[in-house]
C-alpha cells in the first residue's frame, strides 16, 4: 500500500446504489481541518487512522484518533475533524445511499479488529493499481466495504455488554421450554428492565423479540423435512400451540407455515 495516494470517482447515473466517491491514504498535520458544517459535499466519510493522532469532534465532545480508531462522519453535517501529530490515515467516500444502514451516521470507535483493518487496506491496495474502475465494480466495493462495516460496529457494539451476550446463549439454548423475562432475571440476577435495555444496546432487538425470531428460524428444517403438524411443531421450538406460533411465522416470514412449507416443495 502506498504511503499517501488519492482517487474520486463520479458517474452519470448510479442508479440509486451505493458507490464509492472516493479514496485515499491521506496525512493530516497541525493545519489539517474539516469543518464538516461548511462544506457543500454529500457524501458519508469513513476515515481510519493507520499511526499517529487526530481529532473528532461531534456536539463539543472531542475525540482522540489514534492508531486503529476511525469514525464515520456525514458531509454536510455538524462534525469537525482536525490532525493532531502525523497523523496518517485511510479515507473512505461514500455516496449517500449508505445512510439508510447507518443510524446515528456520525460516530467515533476505537481499538477496532485486525480483520476489519485487514479489509480496508486489501481495498484500497487493490484500488491503488487502478486508474478508472467501472461502475458495478465500484458499487460491489462499497457493499463489501458496508458489510464489514455493519460487521465491525455489530461486534464492538456486542463487547460493550457481554452479560447481552450471555443472554443471548442462555435463549438459544432453552428456546425449546417456555422462557420469559422473569427467568432471565433468575438466571441472570438483574431487573428484567435492565436486561431489556442491555440486549436492545447490544443487538437493536429485546430479548423476547429475538427469542421469537430464533424459534422461528429453528422450525424451518422441520416445516422443509418432517411429516409432522403445525401444532407438533410448535412444541418443539418452544411455542405453546399451533395457532400462536402460525400468528408469529406469518408475521416474521410474511407467509403461513402452510404456505411455507407449499413454497419449498414446489422447488
Amino acid at each position: 500500500m502506498q504511503k499517501y495516494f488519492a482517487r474520486s470517482y463520479s458517474y452519470l447515473d448510479n442508479f440509486d446504489l451505493p458507490y464509492l466517491k472516493g479514496i485515499g491514504v491521506g496525512y493530516g498535520g497541525e493545519q489539517y481541518f474539516w469543518n464538516n458544517k461548511e462544506r457543500k459535499d454529500n457524501m458519508v466519510i469513513l476515515q481510519y487512522t493507520l499511526k499517529g493522532t487526530g481529532y473528532f469532534e461531534i456536539e463539543r465532545q472531542r475525540g482522540l484518533q489514534r492508531r486503529g480508531s476511525f469514525f464515520l462522519a456525514e458531509v454536510p453535517s455538524d462534525c469537525r475533524y482536525y490532525g493532531g501529530r502525523d497523523w496518517q490515515f485511510i479515507y473512505i467516500e461514500f455516496s449517500k445511499e449508505i445512510l439508510q444502514w447507518f443510524y446515528p451516521i456520525n460516530q467515533i470507535h476505537y481499538d477496532s479488529s485486525t480483520v476489519f483493518q485487514e479489509t480496508l487496506e486489501k481495498i484500497v491496495t487493490h484500488l491503488q493499481e487502478k486508474t478508472e474502475v467501472a461502475f458495478f465494480e465500484n458499487t460491489q466495493l462499497a457493499y463489501s466495504l458496508v458489510l464489514a462495516l455493519k460487521q465491525e460496529l455489530m461486534t464492538k457494539r456486542v463487547e460493550k455488554y457481554p452479560l447481552a451476550k450471555e443472554i443471548k446463549s442462555y435463549l438459544e439454548q432453552q428456546f425449546q421450554h417456555e422462557i420469559g423475562l422473569m427467568d432471565i432475571e433468575e438466571q441472570f440476577g438483574l431487573s428484567k428492565y435492565k436486561a431489556i435495555r442491555m440486549f436492545e444496546k447490544a443487538y437493536t432487538i429485546s430479548p423476547m423479540a429475538y427469542l421469537k425470531k430464533y424459534r422461528i428460524k429453528r422450525s424451518l428444517p422441520f416445516l422443509i423435512s418432517e411429516q409432522r403438524t403445525i401444532h407438533e411443531i410448535a412444541q418443539l421450538v418452544g411455542m405453546a400451540n399451533g395457532n400462536y406460533f402460525a400468528k408469529v411465522f406469518k408475521k416474521e416470514i410474511g407467509m403461513s407455515p402452510s404456505e411455507y412449507q407449499k413454497n419449498r416443495q414446489s422447488f
